[in-house]
This record gives structure tokens, C-alpha cells and sequence, in this order.
């Protein structure tokens, strides 16, 4: 299983998961955070974590050859299907063919923006002709039909950003001082041809004085282009949960009606003593009912979750599979050996073990996916990707400045330096390979009160323990 980790902005890191063939996977995320950031029980819980996380599935983008993406006899081609839907719907308005058309349009856009990336400079110009030439076949069949006004949006909106792409990418590759002269000279000439091409369709101008908009926009295209990709997660009724919490309740108020009727019993209800032995009897309630939540959690284990999440596939609407999800605060003793074992390897003395006081945050994440289902709607959208970014905001309150003066007098000259406080978040990522032996992971976050500095990758002998 293939992973990615990276900064994603300023404040967030973001962690890819290319999920393999099966149908189930178990993660567990452990966070060690600094103890001066002042994480605990008392001042960061459920919600908290859970409004710091962010988290996607969606499938990767296909890989298909670059002579059958332009093929309009291949069936695969996303080329292919587009004109086959426009033709099924020249006389007719069937909501799901027009539907599987616009996706399709989607599934197109995400092929060339990959395509566009991976392609080499040589060969980049060849790729752009095979591209305006389809853009320019489906643009004719749109436009010499009364097709629906979503039809001709859709085209638009992808038409646009993939022209967009191509600037991008361009103005990219111009800025290399190594770059052929001719070459050069053909990439400006085409820049210049596509923001032609802006303006005679009445796409949006890519301005200096109205650069937010433009960005504003750029970012709906490409959520509307790349929706092809991304499922649908909705929150779903955790049953487990609401269970296993009425049974604890359940529990204790027998506790405390079973107190109340031997107290009747055995005192008057204005003694002191009955009174005593209520309010004692409700205190314990409350004790029993946290006890017994905690106690048939570790009975039932993967059973109970703080939420659960139903995975829907976007353009058939049909549940594919589910996301299960728990948040706990852990003491360093209660902690697995493997784990922090993990979280030493790279620790070289008494002083790395001895002087790191932290907090671990324990993340646990079961995804289940249905298979059949995913194979009977697609031919080429089956590998999935798990991402997760998750933001540091809340761990930042108690940092100190993020630049700290040093000064040393040293052979009668004063020196003065600014560097930075850094902190360092270490997660372990522990997953069942698919062997069922235990592969973990091992990420080095360094952040201060500015922000994210850097992520690191640390080697964990080979990837298990």
C-alpha cells in the first residue's frame, strides 16, 4: 500500500493512501504531541479532533494510453462514450444518459490535467493538437443541437479549465532557462493562442486586478471537473454507539434505584444518613455509567465507533461502503509496546527518550468497501485513494514565538542570532499488510506558531516490527 505525505497549506498536512483490491482496512493514526502545547483530557476532546480532520475517498484517475484516450473507436475512451451520449440524447432527454454524459465530460478533464502533468516537454505540443481536436469535435455535435442548457454548461466549464491547465503548465515550462529557444518561442505562441481562445468564448480573464476572483473560479472548475472522482460520505446512525451508551445508563440507574430502596428501607427519608447515601448512590451513578461505556467498548472493539460514515458512489447514488471512526487520549503506559517502539527508532540517547514528554492522541479508522458493486458500475475507475489532512490550529495556542533572539559573548564580541522554535508532532500509522502482518509508519511534523516548516518520512526497518 503506497502512501504520500505532505504539506498541504499552511496550517494543514495531508496523507495519501493508495488503497489496494481489498475490501477492508483497519488504520490507526497515534499522534505524540509535545505536553507543553498543553493537549488533555480537560482541553481538547472528540470535537475538537474531529473539526481538525478532513477526509476524502475517491478513486484514482485512470490511466488510460494516450492513443486509446483519443481513440473514438475505444470503448474506454471517455471520447467514445461522449459522443455516443450526445447521440442518444440528439432526440430524446433521459435524465440518467444525460447524467453519464456530464461525468464522462468530468472523467475527461481529470485524464488530460494527468495527462498534461505526466507528459514530457518534447512531446507536449502533439498532446495539446489531439486535445483541441477532440474539444473541437464534441464543441461542434453540442452546439448543432438543442441539447439541455446543463449539457452546454458542462462542456464549458471543462473546455475552460483545461485551457487553463494548458497555460499553466506552459507558463511553467517557458520559465526554464535550459529550454530550447524554438521550443520556447512555440510554447509563448500557443500561450498566446490560448488566451485568444479566452476571449472569443467569454471565459473568465485571468486579470491582475481581479486575480482573487480568477483563483475563486479556478478552484469551482476544478471541484466540478474533479467530482468524477470523489465519493460521497454521509454521516450515518451509529446504533453501536447510542447501544452501548443505553446499556451504561441502564446499568447505573439500576445501581441507584436498587440504593434508593434499601435506604428506604433501613432509614427515615428526613434522616441524614438517607440523604447521605443518595446523593453518594447519584455520584456513583455517574461513575458506573462512564465505567460501563468503557468497559463494553473494549468488549465489543471494532463494533463501537464515535461515528460512522456511509460511502456513496456519486453519479449511480448507490451506498458502496462504509467509514468507521474512534478518538481516544492515551497514557504513554497504555501505549503498545510496537508503537512505541516505532516512535524511538530513531532516538539516539538518554536524552531523546527522557526529555520528550508528550501526549498521545490515538485516531482508529476502518473503511469497508464493496467490491462487486464498484466492479459492476466500473471498467476503469477502481483504484481508490484515502486522504486525510488534519490541522494543527489547535496545537498552536501554546507555542511560544516562532523566532527566538540568542545571544553569546565569546572573545569579547556580542553575537546575536534569530532562529526558530520548532515543535514536532510524531505519528505512527499502524495498518494490517496483506499478509495480515503488521506494517507502521512513521511521520515527522515540524511546525511553530507560523505554521507547518516541513514533514518528514522517517525509514521503520523495512516498514514492519
Amino acid at each position: 500500500m503506497k502512501e504520500f505525505i505532505g504539506i498541504h497549506d499552511k496550517y494543514r498536512f495531508e496523507i495519501k493512501l493508495n488503497l489496494d483490491d481489498r475490501s477492508s482496512y483497519k488504520f490507526e493514526y497515534y499522534f505524540f504531541i509535545p505536553e507543553s502545547l498543553n493537549i488533555s483530557y480537560y482541553t481538547y476532546d472528540k470535537s475538537k479532533f474531529y473539526s481538525s480532520l478532513h477526509q476524502y475517498i475517491r478513486y484514482q484517475t485512470p490511466d488510460v494510453d494516450f492513443y486509446l484516450l483519443f481513440d473514438t473507436t475505444n470503448s474506454i475512451s471517455p471520447i467514445n462514450r461522449i459522443m455516443t451520449y450526445l447521440d442518444k440524447l440528439k432526440n430524446s432527454t433521459d435524465r440518467f444518459v444525460e447524467e453519464r454524459l456530464i461525468d464522462e465530460m468530468k472523467l475527461f478533464g481529470c485524464i488530460v490535467r494527468e495527462k498534461i502533468r505526466e507528459t514530457n516537454t518534447a512531446s507536449l505540443l502533439s498532446l495539446f493538437s489531439s486535445i483541441d481536436e477532440s474539444i473541437e469535435k464534441i464543441n461542434r455535435i453540442v452546439h448543432s443541437y438543442n441539447y439541455n442548457k446543463k449539457i452546454v454548461d458542462a462542456f464549458r466549464y471543462i473546455d475552460e479549465y483545461i485551457n487553463i491547465i494548458k497555460i499553466e503548465r506552459l507558463t511553467e515550462l517557458a520559465k526554464d532557462l535550459n529550454l530550447d529557444e524554438t521550443l520556447k518561442r512555440k510554447f509563448e505562441d500557443y500561450i498566446d493562442r490560448s488566451f485568444k481562445y479566452i476571449d472569443f468564448n467569454g471565459y473568465k480573464k485571468i486579470l491582475p486586478d481581479e486575480i482573487d476572483h480568477f483563483l475563486y473560479h479556478r478552484s469551482l472548475l476544478k471541484k466540478f471537473v474533479s467530482s468524477c472522482l470523489f465519493l460521497r460520505v454521509q454521516m450515518a446512525f451509529d446504533f453501536y454507539h447510542h447501544l452501548i451508551s443505553s446499556i451504561a445508563s441502564a446499568l447505573a440507574m439500576l445501581f441507584a434505584i436498587l440504593v434508593t430502596i434499601y435506604a428506604q428501607k433501613k432509614y427515615p427519608l428526613e434522616s441524614a444518613l438517607f440523604i447521605v447515601i443518595i446523593v453518594v448512590s447519584y455520584v456513583f451513578k455517574d461513575r458506573i455509567k462512564e465505567f460501563s461505556k468503557v468497559f463494553f467498548s473494549k468488549l465489543v472493539g471494532d463494533y463501537i465507533y464515535d461515528r460512522k460514515l456511509k460511502i456513496y458512489e456519486p453519479v449511480h447514488h448507490i451506498k458502496i461502503g462504509y467509514i468507521k471512526e474512534s478518538f481516544s487520549i492515551l497514557s504513554k503506559d497504555s501505549v503498545g509496546s510496537d508503537i512505541i517502539r516505532v516512535r524511538n527508532i530513531d532516538n539516539f540517547d538518554v536524552i531523546d527518550e527522557d526529555a520528550k514528554f508528550e501526549v498521545v492522541l490515538k485516531y482508529k479508522k476502518i473503511i469497508y468497501l464493496n467490491r462487486n458493486i464498484i466492479d459492476k458500475y466500473h471498467t476503469r475507475r477502481k483504484n481508490l485513494v484515502s486522504i486525510l489532512r488534519f490541522s494543527i490550529e489547535d496545537f498552536l495556542k501554546h507555542t511560544d514565538d516562532a523566532q527566538i533572539g540568542y545571544n553569546l559573548f565569546y572573545s569579547g564580541k556580542k553575537y546575536t542570532f534569530v532562529g526558530k522554535r520548532n515543535y514536532h508532532l510524531n505519528l505512527v500509522l499502524k495498518s494490517p499488510g496483506r499478509d495480515r502482518k503488521m506494517v507502521y509508519k512513521r511521520y515527522r511534523i515540524i511546525f511553530n506558531r507560523d505554521g507547518i516548516s516541513k514533514v518528514e518520512n522517517i525509514l521503520v526497518d523495512g516498514g514492519d516490527v
